[in-house]
């Protein structure tokens, strides 16, 4: 069983980084995803030893390309609308120009690249790329730039649990039902922190995950998603122009859960290898 523990949103905050470099130290993180708009991006870009993906972003902040290319995504101050659900509306109501949303996303994993960082995979802000035809614009940019990795976040929940996170999954899961793999792109069989996130992102309930959904097998791919983050003291804010966010909230509870001594054991009954996307070759 391969498993890369992903951090999202490196770029976003030095936070994020410094929790990226403490975990992959401790064996915790294996993988990392960047935001080409992101405020730290430039000094995420120098991270050593951890694979490096781009984490595509149509949600916050100022987008790579200038706001006249992109009308169809920006709103009047020339951001990104910052609100899921402004955008969505847009996209199922066909305000959302997909021949900007290529150049745009290419601009970003463009921007990585000259930043020196080798891309080991795709995924996005929210995981937007999992609607249908952005999903189908993704494929054709990891073509394009040689990528042979793609999140799709897939993750098998409960049919009564109804919360936010099994909601959200619910969600994810249908699009993920709609989508064609890309040609010559591999998606890991699961994805799992999506339902579970901050304090419930626990050794005991991704093994019981796992074993559930038979995903305990020798060439299953099963991808931790996380937003750990280690603030101290000086350092500045989330960056204003990304709009409301909520995922400082969850930095230290995610992080103090990827310490915990019993993920090693876990690990171990699952006879689980800690791998980052650019480690494993994808399946025919």
């Amino acid at each position: 069983m391969n498993v890369v523990i992903n951090v999202d949103d490196s770029g976003l905050h030095p936070a994020v980084r410094r929790a990226v470099q403490d975990l992959h130290a401790r064996g915790m993180v294996s993988s990392t995803t960047v935001l080409a708009n992101g405020p730290d991006v430039e000094q995420a870009a120098k991270m050593q030893g951890v694979g490096l993906g781009a984490h595509l972003n149509l949600l916050r902040g100022r987008p790579v390309l200038p706001a006249d290319r992109v009308t169809s995504l920006v709103g009047e101050d020339g951001l990104f609308l910052g609100d899921y659900t402004a955008l969505f509306a847009r996209y199922v109501t066909g305000r959302i120009d997909h021949a900007q949303v290529e150049a745009e996303l290419d601009a970003q994993i463009g921007r990585l690249r000259d930043l020196g960082i080798e891309l080991t995979h795709f995924d996005s802000e929210k995981h937007i790329h999992a609607w249908p035809t952005i999903m189908h614009a993704v494929g054709k940019l990891a073509a394009r730039h040689n990528i042979r990795w793609v999140r799709r976040p897939r993750e098998c929940s409960e049919f009564t649990r109804l919360d936010k996170g099994g909601v959200r999954v619910k969600f994810l899961s249908l699009c993920s039902l709609l989508q064609r793999r890309p040609k010559g792109v591999d998606w890991p069989d699961s994805l799992w922190g999506i339902a579970d996130q901050g304090r419930d992102l626990l050794p005991q309930a991704f093994l019981e995950y796992t074993t559930r959904h038979e995903l305990n097998r020798p060439d299953a791919v099963v991808e931790i998603c996380c937003h750990p983050g280690l603030p101290k003291a000086g350092d500045g804010p989330l960056p204003a122009e990304f709009g409301p966010m909520r995922v400082d909230a969850q930095w230290q509870d995610e992080y103090d859960a990827l310490c915990s001594p019993d993920w090693a054991g876990v690990f171990r009954e699952l006879g689980a290898e800690i791998v980052s996307y650019g480690d494993i070759e994808p399946r025919k």
